[in-house]
């Protein structure tokens, strides 16, 4: 009896097993969860499907399959891809993910992963393709890189890699894309590469000179920029790169004449800039020719005529005391030098006179009413001619000689940077009011007078005469669904920035109230603030003018910092300094503090409403505009949580919406509010070393040599951003005591 009953037990067990094993995760599958609870932090729950009780991880997100094992086994599909970039992963990399034998492609690029590069990183020897750019990386390369020798693109961007660039990275054979910008790799540069077609070294600490046997024939992009590579170019330097590759050696300190060859010859000069001692084509920069003139050579009868006009000695030179102080020394050119000279010269000069011509006839066209470019004034006179009515206007404007007014502008930058810098000259006066003329637009385009009207000005400065801002040329800044920004450029170069306001938008419809608010906005005066010079009222539109700021908006520079470094295609695009970051901060943060202290609030501060002028010094923008016009949309990771049950700002609006910029300039990457202060106000549990180690790895890559220098300041930064951005208004700080901290931070 009890034999049977053991008999029964292990038929039960037997019966529980076997559907288990049948059901078991893979091999390929349990290698990717041990990679998943290496994750400390998955904030969009993206591996929230990776479960063991899957027989394969095939349909788990970012994982892709191919049926490579033996049929109707759990190894038939065979995880060859992991794709999870920009998934704000954080931790650390496992070292089993790379055993998974027929993995392909891996790409985690932009995310929050941390530590060093197992050494078993590259057993994957199928791997294709290693995407790990922007994230926290550090260490040394594995010199086991060379095993991987089916490696076509690597993708180390934007990490805190250290060391020399391994020899054998250089000598795989199927790599063609490797980019290891903004890294703090140092050493020399390895030779060989010979079949990449793009590489990337920039922005790292790369010394020594540079190897004549970089690069092959396949090359169509070199970046060597932003490095310590000395020494003079080697002669057969990019002798094979292809007469259209791209090559950029700028901000390095190499010397001596840039060799010959087609392919840098080609190139543009800021592609050398940076390093003085260079000289030679394509630089304006002439290398200096040794003198020769004790002892000159005999010259050759093909000399060119530049060469030839220094007299050829055929003959032994003679005793000067023997000669007659009178006797007439005969010219050695020969005729027909003599002319190739004289006709030389005469195309120089046709050349000069053409030129002259072209500038006269160019400016002239600039000058004419009829000119292509046309004159923003008309956009408002639009929909008027559409309805063949004739408008009337209103029209403030001021315009001052003040240095402000060369690097200010009051209109969101989207459409692009514009790098002009402009000069006031107009004539400053004390009227309030001038009477002008109106227009109707008519004939064509013609502006024709009409009527009498009235020119205000903001402040009681300036006089503007209605016929020089019709004349002025037009280019669009922005758009968005509500109105459109200009800038305009004076004959005289002065230049401003235009918001046109459709009337529909526009939140008054009395001109006395829309000029009593332009008014109230143009007293609140401040370096980092936007001067506003007048408005335009008209019955269809209104405008809004201001000064313009040369550099862009800081929109601009993070999306460009953000996509130089979440991709390996090269950017001509320079990443903002810790420095300058901090200096903008700072800049924002005076300008804030200002706007409270006079008892407002901006309410509605985003990078795109942050303009840089010449000197990356933030201008603040777009403050009073929504008592001109109705509320758009803003962007909600900008806004505190408070704002969806108060309808009233204050001015702890304010000091989130900077808390939140700030730890963009900091980690380079769009914050999420529910996630991210969270997540990295847990980082901040610990002791003052772990603190510091955490948020080290969460800063830019683009900065992280910056910060390493400067790891207190940062950390004070870092630590104030987090205060801003508390979900509890009075938690956070003033923007009083936020100018405070800035202020003590030294860098």
């Amino acid at each position: 009896m009890t034999f049977n009953r053991s008999n029964l037990f292990s038929l039960f067990l037997l019966h529980l097993l076997v559907p288990t094993q049948v059901q078991a995760l893979n091999a390929d599958g349990v290698l990717l969860l041990s990679f998943k609870y290496s994750i400390l932090s998955d904030p969009l729950s993206v591996l929230r499907n990776w479960n063991y009780d899957d027989k394969t991880p095939c349909l788990w997100t970012g994982v892709t399959c191919t049926e490579l094992g033996k049929p109707s086994t759990p190894d038939m599909f065979r995880v060859t891809s992991l794709v999870l970039p920009n998934k704000h992963l954080l931790g650390s990399i496992a070292p089993d993910l790379f055993s998974i034998p027929d993995l392909r492609i891996l790409d985690l690029s932009s995310n929050f992963f941390n530590g060093s590069l197992p050494d078993s990183a590259f057993n994957a020897t199928e791997l294709s393709v290693i995407s790990l750019g922007n994230n926290n990386l550090s260490g040394d390369l594995p010199t086991s890189i060379n095993s991987v020798t089916n490696l076509q693109l690597l993708n180390l961007s934007a990490n805190a890699f250290t060391g020399k660039i391994p020899l054998s990275l250089s000598l795989l054979k199927n790599l063609t894309v490797v980019s290891l910008t903004k890294n703090s790799f140092s050493g020399d540069i390895p030779g060989g590469f010979e079949a990449v077609q793009v590489l990337d070294l920039s922005s790292n600490f790369l010394n020594g000179s540079l190897p004549p046997d970089l690069g092959g024939r396949s090359l169509h992009y070199l970046s060597l920029s932003h490095n310590k590579l000395s020494g003079e170019i080697p002669p057969g330097f990019a002798a094979k790169f292809p007469a259209n590759a791209t090559v950029d050696l700028s901000f390095n300190n190499l010397t001596g004449p840039i060799p010959s060859s087609l392919s840098l010859l080609n190139q543009k000069a800021e592609s050398f800039s940076g390093n003085p001692e260079l000289c030679g084509k394509p630089l304006k920069t002439l290398c200096s020719i040794p003198s020769t003139l004790s002892n000159p050579p005999n010259i050759p009868e093909n000399t060119s005529p530049a060469i030839a006009v220094k007299p050829r000695n055929s003959a032994p030179p003679t005793n000067s005391s023997t000669e007659q102080p009178n006797q007439t020394v005969k010219s050695k050119l020969k005729p027909s030098t003599i002319a190739g000279i004289i006709v030389a010269d005469i195309v120089g000069l046709a050349i000069i006179g053409l030129f002259v011509l072209y500038v006269y006839q160019v400016r002239k066209r600039r000058r004419s009413p009829e000119s292509n470019t046309f004159s923003f004034f008309t956009i408002c006179l639009d929909k008027n001619e559409a309805k063949k009515s004739k408008p009337s206007f209103v029209v403030g404007v001021n315009v001052t000689d003040s240095p402000d007014a060369k690097t200010a502008c009051g209109s969101c930058i989207n459409g692009g940077r514009y790098d002009e810098t402009s000069t006031s000259e107009s004539d400053v006066e004390n009227n309030n009011q001038q009477t002008v003329q109106a227009f109707d637009r008519t004939d064509g385009g013609r502006l024709k007078q009409n009527a009498q009207t009235k020119l205000i000005t903001v402040d009681g400065e300036t006089r503007l005469d209605l016929d020089t801002l019709l004349k002025a040329s037009a280019y669009v800044l922005g758009t968005n669904v509500t109105r459109i920004v200009y800038k305009a450029v004076l004959e005289n170069g002065t230049a401003f920035a235009v918001r046109r306001i459709e009337t529909e938008s526009c939140a008054t419809t009395k001109v006395k109230d829309f000029e009593r608010e332009v008014r109230a906005i143009a007293k609140i005066r401040h370096p980092n603030l936007v001067r506003i010079r007048g408005f335009c009222w008209g019955n269809d539109e209104k405008l809004l003018i201001s000064d313009y700021v040369p550099n862009g908006s800081l929109l601009g520079s993070l999306t460009a910092t953000k996509a130089s470094s979440s991709s390996s295609t090269p950017s001509s695009q320079h990443p903002l300094s810790f420095e300058a970051r901090v200096k903008i901060a700072r800049g924002m943060a005076r300008g804030l503090s200002y706007i409270n202290e006079k008892k407002h609030v901006h309410g509605n501060i985003k990078p795109n409403n942050i303009l840089l002028n010449s000197e990356n010094e933030p201008i603040i923008t777009d403050l009073g505009l929504d008592r001109l016009m109705t509320p758009t949309s803003s962007s909600p990771c900008y806004q505190p949580p408070e704002r969806c049950t108060s309808e009233k700002p204050n001015p702890k609006w304010d000091v989130y919406s900077f808390g939140v910029i700030l730890l963009e300039l900091l980690t380079g990457k769009t914050f999420s509010v529910d996630q991210d202060v969270d997540q990295w106000s847990e980082l901040l549990d610990g002791s003052e070393a772990e603190e510091k180690g955490r948020f080290l790895r969460l800063v830019d890559g683009a900065i992280r040599s910056d910060v390493a220098r400067h790891e207190d300041a940062a950390m004070v930064c870092f630590m104030l951003g987090i205060e801003c951005v508390s979900s509890l208004p009075q938690k956070r700080p003033s923007m009083k005591e936020v100018v405070q901290a800035l202020e003590k931070v030294s860098v």
